[in-house]
């Protein structure tokens, strides 16, 4: 087995290089990033709601890290596509509407999809319904042919769903349990079998307890919900399917200031998007404490961690070639066993 995307189904997938094809320059200086919150204004009443009660989470800790020293207001999806490019790429982003909203249908990364059947989410499979989606990713206007160089990295926090309804339920998780990328959804049903299915969130889904809001100096910003792909992989390494299977991602001041190509893969691996493995906490819950111990020697050994007191060591892999291009050290990864979970970590501080 290679090196393996240690944390389950996450990895150098969708990570490019800053540079890439020939670029126009911008003829202006970035400004200091600032949150944008986006719906279309003729969008229904539900979906505008929704967005509002986003904006108002002014004590979310996701969206004080968004915002910045910058300016946060909400704006129109549609004014903010056919508008300047510098606003929406030197800007986090966060959108809400339905997958037919044109800034949404530009920016969201095609892992979900609307078919004859009903919507389509990689790892989760074919589902019908009051289905909410949330997805996070770094800022794609920024990494476009109109900005020469990324001065620094920005995200963009998706969150649509099948209906109305369910944006609000992705609304009401993103606000309540900071969720920031997943599936929740009531009423659905499975039209189509998969071999990559996951049953989605409930809207009162409960979140994992071993992710403290604060390590020292790093401040939880935000939940992954774990899609099949990655039970898949601890099955293959270690002939036992988790329970569940969370991420928490952590933020420290300065992680998405690096510029250029090098840096490009460094405030990747800190920011939001689901494979992105800096700065984050990845908890497995099996059946059982024995299940737990069995389980966390060969994700260690896939991991190639070495065993040291009640804990296996190692450093993180480079994604792709970003070691050739300058990039720093990714930093420690750290497995110990917590009763009936494992846990992998990439935060300094644990």
């Amino acid at each position: 087995m290679k090196r393996r995307e240690f944390l389950y189904g996450l990895g150098g997938a969708g990570v490019l290089s800053a540079t890439g094809l020939p670029r126009l320059a911008l003829a202006m200086d970035p400004p200091a990033r600032g949150l944008r919150i986006a719906v279309d204004e003729s969008a229904p009443g539900e979906i505008r709601e929704a967005a509002e009660s986003v904006a108002k989470a002014t004590s979310h800790p996701l969206l004080v890290v968004l915002g910045g020293a910058g300016r946060r207001e909400t704006v129109s999806s549609r004014r903010l596509l056919s508008g300047p490019l510098g606003d929406r790429a030197y800007n986090h982003l966060v959108l809400v509407g339905l997958p037919s909203d044109p800034l949404i249908a530009t920016a969201w990364q095609r892992e979900a999809r609307q078919t004859a059947a009903g919507f389509y989410i990689f790892g989760f499979g074919t589902l019908s319904g009051d289905v909410g989606y949330i997805e996070s990713d770094r800022n794609p206007f920024l990494h476009s042919q109109g900005i020469p160089s990324a001065p620094f990295e920005t995200e963009v926090v998706t969150i649509t769903g099948t209906t109305p309804t369910g944006v609000k339920m992705a609304c009401e998780a993103f606000v309540s349990k900071h969720l920031v990328n997943g599936v929740v959804a009531k009423g659905w049903t499975r039209p189509v079998q998969g071999l990559l299915d996951r049953d989605p969130l409930t809207p009162d889904f409960e979140l994992p307890a071993p992710a403290p809001p604060v390590l020292k100096s790093y401040q939880r910003i935000g939940f992954t919900q774990a899609s099949e792909d990655e039970y898949r992989g601890v099955l293959a390494d270690t002939g036992l399917m988790p329970k569940t299977i969370w991420r928490a991602k952590y933020y420290t001041p300065g992680a998405w200031n690096q510029a250029g190509a090098a840096g490009a893969f460094d405030a990747y691996s800190f920011g939001l998007h689901r494979r992105a493995y800096g700065n984050t906490r990845w908890v497995a819950e099996f059946d059982s404490a024995a299940d737990a111990m069995a389980a966390a020697p060969k994700i260690a050994n896939a991991a190639h961690l070495a065993k040291s007191g009640n804990r296996w060591s190692g450093l993180q892999p480079y994604y792709a070639n970003a070691k050739t291009l300058g990039s720093q050290n990714p930093g420690p990864l750290a497995l110990w066993q917590d009763g009936a979970s494992v846990a992998m970590s990439t935060v300094a501080s644990d």
